[in-house]
This record gives C-alpha cells, structure tokens and sequence, in this order.
C-alpha cells in the first residue's frame, strides 16, 4: 500500500510540473531539447517522425543516471521489464507488453530480441554481459517482425555503441563503493592513422557479496571484466568499413536466492498436499518402507527448513550447503564487421555480418538452508554466425529498404540436479542436449510520401528456419559426489530415462506491417499501426519423454493495432508521446504438465490479449534543469490455456477424464504484466561555483505487483489446470526504487581534459522486497532486491 500510495502522489505531481515548465520565466530562452535520432527503420530519423513506440536514451543519460547494460532498464520504458532469472544475474527474463519468457533453456527462444550494432544475442542465457561505449539503447514496443525478424514478437531492444572519433581523445573513471565495490573504466581514441580510426575500452568491477551466508562465503559477490575494440576503415570516399569486437569474462558467486516459504503449488498426483510437511507425512504413511523412511526424511528437512522462513523482507543473510562451492561463471567473445558502399547519393549497400560465441556455467544451492536440498548445475556453449545484405535508398517521395539474412546458431547444455526430497533414482537427475538453428529471411519496406503531410508504409518479411534437437536423460542413484563431476562419463549406477534421440522440424513465417503517419504541424504528427511478430518454434530439450522431445513446438504469433502520437511543442523545450495498442497472440507457447509426472512440456495450447497505455515525456521547465517521466498502463487476459485437469476432482467437476485436455483461461493469470509501471528522473543545475557545476539527479521507478508465473487463480474449480502454480503464493509486490546522484561537473584541473566527481546511491530507502521466485512444489525459494549501496565517481575526459 505504500508503494502504491507513493506512485498516485507521484503521478499527481505532473500537472504541477507541466504548469512549472510554462510558468512565468521559468523557461531559458535559448534552452531546447536535443533532437534524438534513432535507426528504429534501418535509416537514422528523427524520432519524433517514426510511427513506432520507441524510447530512446542516449549514453550521456546512461552514464548519469548510473546505468550500464541492459540489467538496469527496468521501467525506463513503458512496459519494460528486465529481471534477472533467479540465482543467476547472467541470465535474463525481459517483458515487453506482457509477453515474456521465463524459462532460461537454450531450446526456448526469446520474445523480446537484443541486438548490439545491429547484431542479434540470440539466448537469454548470458545476454546480460557487459557493454563498453554506449552511444545509445533503443526500446522498440510491439513487434518488430518486419525489419528484425524472428523473437521480436514483444520487441526489440538495440543497443547502438560509439564509433571512433580519430582524434587523441579518452576517458578514464573510478567508482568505490560500498561491499568493497571498485569499477575501473577506460577508453581511449586513437589520432586517425591513414584510412584507420581505433577506440580501445576496458571495464574491471569488483564488489564483496552482499548478502551474509551463515555458513560459507557472502553471496552476491561480482568478478567481471570486459574489453572492446572498434575500428573504422575510410577505404574510399564510398566504402566504409567498420569492426567491432567485445569480450566479457565473470567468475563470481552464486546470486543470493534463501528459503521463502514451506508451501508450494501441490502436486496433481498428491491432491489437496501444497507443504513440505504435508508431502512428508503422506510418504510417511505408506506401508512401503523405503517410502515411509523417505517421508521422515522429508519431515526432517520440513522442521528444520521452518526456522529459514525470513518473512516477507529480504532476510540479513542466508544458509547455504556447507560443503558446496557455488558459482556463476560467463565467457562471451563477439565479432562484428559492417561494410557500407554508397551507390550514389541516394542508395547504399549494406553488409553486417557476426561471430558470436557464448559459454556460461553455474552451480546452484536453491533452498537457501545448509541441507543438501536442492542443488542444479548446468554448462551450456553457444555459437551463432549472421550475414545481413541491405539495401537502403530513397527519391523523392520515397524511402525503401530490402535485406537479405542468414543466422546459424549451435548450442548444447550438460545439466543436472539433486533434489533429495524426491524418490531415488529421479532424485539425482541429470540431462544433456544440443539444438540447432539455420534461419533464412528476406524483407523489405517502402515509405511513401502520398502528401507533404500523409506517409503510408507497407513492408513484408518472410523467414524460414531449420531445427534440430538431440536430446538425453539419466539418473544416478544416491549420487552425493561433487555435483557435475561425473556426469561426463555416466557414473556407476547410472539409470537412463531417456536415451539419446533426434529429432528435427522447419518452421516458416511471414509477418507484415502497415502504418500510416500524418504530419498535422512541425510539431505534432499522428500514426496508425498494424504489425505480425513471431517467436520461433523448437522441442522441449529437458522433458524425459520420448513424444516430448521430438514432437516440436510451432512459433507463436501476435498481431499488434497500434494508434500514437508524438508532439513538441513550447518552441522546442517540451515533448509528450502516447500510444495506445492492442495484441492477440496465438499459437501460445505453454508449459505443460505431462500426465501423473513432474516434467513439463511446451505446447501451442494458448491465446492471449494485452491492451494498455504508454505516455513518455520531457520537459525544461528552467535553463540547467530537466525533467522526464514514462508510465505505462497494461491489462493482460488469457484467452486460452489448454491443459489437463489438476486432479481426478477437479475433472470430475469438468465432466471429463484426468486425461483429457481442458480450457484453463478463465482460472489463469498472466505472468510479468504488471498493470502500471512508471519512471520519473529530475535532472538540475544546482549552481556554478569556481569549482564546477553541481548538479542533482533523482530517479523514481515504479512497477506494479505482477505474478511470477502462468497460475491458477484455484485449485478447486472445473478448469484447474496441472501446469503453473497458485497464483496468490507466486505474486510479486509493488516496488518503487529510488536513486540520487550529486554531481561536481567540469572541474578545472588544467590539461587537456576536464574532471567530474559525484557521490550517488541507488536503492535510497533500502527496500527490502522479492523480486523473484522458483516454486518447488512444496516449499518455494526467493530473490530479494539487493540492498541500498552507495559510493563516490571520479572521472576525467580529454
């Protein structure tokens, strides 16, 4: 309720803001806002002129408001959600307008594309590496299916890095912190040699863990590095060659994740059982010895678990296996070359092409307590190549576009877990697998100019794609050895559940788009907007089932109506966009129970509609000073969510078999669509000083409460469903997060650059919340929003 009370207040202030941005001499004379360009359509516009719903924000923002990568972009757009998957900061969970995906498996592919320098990072498994030299970071909502292809079917997000300048310039920055948090960064440009401009960078952060761990090393701990490269070829006046290469190593501690809660989702085969203990007791029970020692077992750990429960706050510290080392570790090495050939002054060739390769390893204790519980592991390698062919062009009324792609991709995940509360030998269960793509597209679109005013365009890309899956279990009885030490070769006593198999499927795809913009002055233009996304097909790599693995998935569609405008007005010193959309996705990816098992399987068994708001807008209301805000407003609905009954009562209230498929809508939730997310930032010259300028910068975001998970609202009515959890146990709160930031700019140093030093902080009031969760059935785990940290930046710039 706090948090709730704090937005509405928050909200209310704007018009108090916009009436301070036209008070009397409240306004400099000479003050405007930038002009933002943007390559949303493959040319640079400004963005006031393209009918998409982008934000864009430029690396002066970034780097001022403390923000690097894509980890911290959290409701700097409307809409946007940028988690990090639970006990693992290296892999993300990013929602645009709804639409997610939470499973972090290379077979699942993202509905959200991130793209650097026009480049696709195809996994959620480590997308959140480090990024050097940020120019820009582009949000596009809404699909994006024509211009960037396959997985944009919620958006895209681009991050676009800085060229060379080929003069002898740089910068090099020192942050010290809190948790003995220490960042180094330097960047320097090299004076033009010949035909050749060079931009050498380099990151080093270290921080101690920030959560106590009772019985071992603080988690939260952070090791990374990062170093870029980036040179520019004037091989001729026409042809210009470009080549970026950016490499991210981190070998850090596991992300903290404690104990939640002792009671879960249940199980379809244990009715009416939603605790640990319960789960025990029903084992301890049964007439079967082993099963009866194995419930006491579990009563044991139920016991013992309860005096781990923190609470609703993130608790001071966490317990961890005592004799388990965990980890989190990333290599990732990307190669990009751009060549663009001018034809003459209205056409260009361009090509992009990339080699990327990505491995990530972790090792992860799950139930927070120092029982050996509920322990994963996984190492996954991922390589993909890209070749890109475009034609840019323009005459006088028209502007066009067409492009070719070609995109391989190679990866493979060895994995496993112990979870000792399940019956041997599934109590250590191991899998490993490989999935292929070989994707081909051909695209183009034209803007045509029909008045001065009106611009109509239509554009078209159709895309085809290869998969392949091999996939294999095993399991190991009473396994309690190191835990990925024997899984390469299987170790004794090894039991297969499913052996090596291989499947393979083509998927194909055409997503169109139409718009129409109108130009009613300079500074106030209308669109219109119909757009098709797609989010690949694939098999379901992790599910012990022969019919599982290599029956594929088909890829699930949205069309997307959207209707915008985007207006400056105050001679220049003011802007607010707005869009208002509708999505239908179909061909739904869903996670699926199987029949009287614990494994899930993705199906096309849903329909879904999301509407909302997006408002985002800037202000100078006085010379040094702006401010600037976003807020987003989303209502999600499941239309259909085909899944099997949760128990023998619940079909029997349906009036069908337990194994026959029903419709769950109407008893399901929609997961990472909180219904209001909002951002505010203040940004002001306090005073010049013979020292410098001081200046300050507060930024407000706010992100409704939202579920973790497709739920079921009840267990006990007609269409309850097998898959995902109880809605009321997997519901994030609402969470407003503040951070600051005193500035000291300019300082006058003498040489040939200029120095900046500031103090900041982030998470000001310390909040203490969840903000993410796995549920284990019978007990569930947490991830809490790390604590307030704070320290002092000294940077200098020639």
């Amino acid at each position: 309720m706090k948090q709730h009370t704090t937005a509405v207040s928050t909200v209310r202030m704007i018009p108090l803001l916009i009436a301070a941005a036209y008070g009397p001499g409240a306004i400099g004379a000479d003050a405007k806002l930038e002009e933002v360009i943007v390559t949303a359509q493959k040319r640079a516009e400004k963005l006031q002129d393209v009918p998409i719903s982008i934000t864009a924000i430029s690396g002066a923002q970034l780097e001022n408001r403390g923000i690097e990568g894509g980890a911290a972009l959290t409701g700097l757009a409307p809409n946007l959600q940028v988690n990090k998957s639970p006990g693992n900061s290296m892999i993300s969970q990013i929602s645009i307008r709804g639409s997610v995906v939470g499973q972090p498996a290379i077979y699942m592919e993202p509905a959200v594309g991130m793209y650097v320098d026009g480049v696709y990072i195809a996994k959620s498994q480590g997308s959140l590496f480090e990024m050097l030299d940020l120019e820009r970071v582009e949000v596009l909502r809404g699909p994006q299916g024509t211009l960037f292809g396959r997985n944009t079917m919620a958006g895209a997000i681009s991050f676009v890095t800085r060229k060379p300048s080929g003069q002898w310039s740089g910068a090099a920055s020192l942050d010290i912190g809190n948790f003995g948090r220490h960042v180094e960064r330097v960047s320097l440009d090299l004076p033009k040699m010949g035909i050749t401009s060079i931009n050498l960078g380099f990151r080093n952060e270290y921080a101690k863990g920030w959560m106590k761990n009772d019985t071992g090393k603080a988690e939260g701990s952070t090791d990374r590095q990062a170093w870029r490269l980036a040179a520019n070829f004037d091989i001729s006046r026409d042809l210009k060659v470009d080549y970026k290469y950016d490499h991210t190593e981190a070998d850090e501690g596991q992300y903290p994740t404690t104990m939640y809660s002792l009671r879960g989702s249940g199980s379809p085969g244990l009715p009416g059982v939603t605790t640990l203990l319960a789960y025990g007791q029903r084992f301890a029970s049964f007439p079967v010895p082993a099963l009866a020692a194995m419930g006491n077992r579990i009563i044991g750990y139920a016991n013992t678990m309860a005096g781990y429960i923190p609470g609703n706050e993130r608790p001071s510290s966490v317990s961890t296996d005592p004799n388990s080392s965990n980890y989190q570790r990333l290599q990732v090495d990307g190669h990009a070359l751009t060549a663009a050939y001018e034809l003459n002054a209205t056409n260009t060739l361009k090509y992009i092409g990339s080699f990327r390769k990505m491995y990530l390893a972790d090792r992860l204790d799950l139930d927070g307590t120092p029982a050996n519980l509920i322990m994963t592991g996984r190492e996954t390698n991922v390589r993909s190549f890209s070749h890109e062919f475009q034609w840019i062009g323009n005459t006088d009324r028209l502007n066009y576009v067409a492009g070719f792609y070609l995109f391989k991709e190679d990866g493979n995940t060895i994995g496993g877990q112990h979870i000792d509360i399940t019956p041997p030998p599934a109590n250590n269960k191991f899998v490993a697998y490989r999935t292929t793509s070989d994707a081909k597209a051909l695209y183009g679109q034209l803007d045509y100019r029909a008045t001065d005013a009106l611009t109509l365009s239509a554009g078209l890309r159709r895309t085809t794609e290869e998969k392949t899956n091999d996939a294999n279990q095993w399991a190991t009885v009473g396994y309690r050895g190191p835990f990925l030490s024997s899984i390469l070769p299987v170790a004794p006593g090894a039991t297969a559940i499913q052996p090596w198999v291989h499947a393979a499927a083509s998927f194909s795809a055409t997503t169109p788009s139409f718009s129409a913009a109108y130009k009613i002055n300079e500074g106030l233009n209308v669109y219109a907007r119909m757009a098709k996304g797609f989010k690949s097909g694939g098999f379901s790599g992790e599910v012990p089932d022969l019919t599982g693995v290599t029956t594929p998935f088909n890829p699930e569609k949205s069309t997307t109506f959207e209707v915008g405008v985007k207006s400056s007005f105050a001679d220049g010193k003011a802007q607010v966009n707005a869009s208002l959309f509708q999505n239908k996705i179909t061909d739904m990816h869903t996670t699926r129970l199987l029949p009287g098992t614990t494994s899930s399987v993705v199906s096309n068994a849903g329909k879904a509609t999301m509407e909302g708001l997006e408002l985002e807008g800037v202000f100078l209301p006085a010379d040094g000073w702006k401010i600037q805000g976003s807020y987003g407003y989303l209502k999600a609905k499941t239309e259909e969510f085909m899944d099997y009954p949760y128990n023998a009562t619940t079909a029997a209230l349906a009036g069908v078999s337990a194994t026959t498929l029903i419709n769950t809508a109407g008893n399901r939730v929609m997961p990472y669509a909180p219904k209001h997310t909002f951002n505010m930032s203040v940004d002001g010259r306090l005073t010049k000083t013979a020292w410098g300028t001081l200046r300050g910068i507060v930024d407000y975001t706010y992100t409704a409460a939202f579920y973790a998970y497709s739920s079921n609202i009840s267990y006990t009515v007609a269409n309850a469903g097998q898959s995902g959890t109880l809605a009321d146990i997997n519901k994030m709160p609402a969470l407003g997060l503040v951070n600051a930031r005193l500035m000291l700019t300019n300082i006058p140093l003498g040489g040939p650059g200029q120095a900046d030093a500031s103090i900041w902080v982030k998470n000001l009031t310390d909040e203490k919340k969840i903000v993410n969760l796995i549920d284990f059935s019978f007990f569930q785990n947490a991830a809490w929003t790390p604590p307030r940290t704070y320290g002092v930046s000294l940077s200098y710039k020639w």
